[in-house]
């Protein structure tokens, strides 16, 4: 079976290959060797395998040749999402005790039933599921072998009276056994893609801008001319909303900041409409496969009165980022007369924003769970 188009035996071997074992064999059906092989490669040693899994594991060992004190751990194929830290934690308490398995907490309430009824409920506190790897010295695991078959290694050494030490494993260790199981496997491998991958996670920005009144000049604010009897000084026009949120954008995108890309001291902005400034931003969001999610911003100043502006700006900003006028917030405060915007002496902007990934941006290839 496959598993995000990859076999499950190979995504279980990607967890104990990051360990480092002397030799790893793989025991297969015994008409399937060179199918196997090939999804093998060279990480493992395949052999056929038995007509039971003590059986299988008989002829491992045999092909292992180990010394008694080596550990020898078993997993199960069908385990495609264990951990390689969860796999060296087993063999830790292996060479600790001589026995050693994983195991699952039950979370369910567990009844005990006959036929259609139920017969008793179980206290799920002294009950665990059995998992995979279980690791043993070899001398312990050879001398469980013999005294015959079981469904686990855990159960042979149970009869012998062995004590078999529990390591504790995320229930995400599961065995996959039915269509369903497979269907939750391939969901947790997107979810972990779309976390580790980092083009697909959300990023913030925050950015900040400032000038002082200037006079002789129209007052622009997000792209908006405002009636005021000055605007505000700076190289290009001097918007200082249009400013915080481009450097909101650049700093989400992790591209730097509006001097990078338009050093204050070149003729070639002087004057400029800012607006080109918060394009670019919007363009290299886009390069690295982000979309603007929102806009939220801020203006601070004594005066003008943002709130009568506040639906144009919103407009115009939304527009410069091709998206929604509702996935922007404008919106105005006072210092009530603290600082240099409590004096009329200038405006401050503050905003943040939210990039979010582009519809079309490619995932990568399923990395190892």
């Amino acid at each position: 079976m496959t598993l995000a188009a990859r076999p499950l035996l190979a995504w279980a071997l990607d967890a104990v290959s990051s360990v480092p074992f002397s030799r790893i064999v793989v025991a297969a059906p015994p008409d399937r060797l060179e199918e196997i092989g090939r999804i093998v490669g060279n990480r493992a040693t395949v052999i056929g395998g038995g007509d039971t899994r003590s059986a299988s594991v008989r002829l491992g060992i045999a092909a292992l040749a180990p010394d008694e004190s080596d550990i020898v751990a078993i997993h199960d194929a069908a385990r495609p999402l264990v951990t390689g830290d969860e796999v060296a934690a087993v063999l830790d308490a292996a060479e600790r005790s001589g026995a050693a398995a994983a195991v699952t907490a039950i979370v369910d309430t567990v009844k005990r039933i006959s036929g259609e009824s139920i017969v008793e409920t179980l206290d799920r506190d002294q009950l665990r599921g059995a998992a995979t790897p279980q690791a043993f010295r070899a001398e312990v695991l050879q001398r469980a072998l013999a005294k015959g078959d079981a469904t686990d290694e855990a159960a042979l050494c149970e009869r012998l009276g062995i004590p078999v030490t529990l390591v504790p494993v995320s229930r995400l260790a599961f065995k996959i056994t039915t269509q369903g199981d497979l269907e939750l496997a391939e969901a947790i491998l997107a979810a972990r893609q779309r976390m580790e991958e980092p083009s697909m996670l959300q990023r913030v920005g925050i950015g900040f801008d400032a000038h002082p009144f200037i006079a002789g000049r129209e007052l622009r604010l997000g792209g908006v001319v405002i009636a005021h009897p000055t605007g505000l000084e700076g190289h290009s026009d001097g918007d200082a909303l249009m400013h915080a949120v481009t450097d909101a954008v650049l700093g989400a995108s992790g591209k730097g900041s509006i001097g990078d890309y338009f050093p204050p001291g070149d003729p070639a902005w002087k004057g400029a409409d800012s607006a080109m400034f918060l394009r670019k931003a919007r363009d290299l969001a886009a390069e690295r496969g982000f979309s603007i999610g929102n806009v939220d911003a801020i203006v601070i100043a004594q005066a003008p009165k943002i709130a009568p502006h506040a639906g144009a700006i919103r407009a115009r900003i939304a527009e410069i980022l091709q998206i929604g006028s509702e996935n922007v917030s404008v919106r105005g405060t006072s210092t009530n007369g603290l600082g240099f915007t409590g004096r009329g002496d200038g405006v401050a902007a503050a905003a943040i924003v939210l990039l979010v990934p582009h519809p079309k941006t490619k995932t990568q290839n399923p990395k190892s769970p």
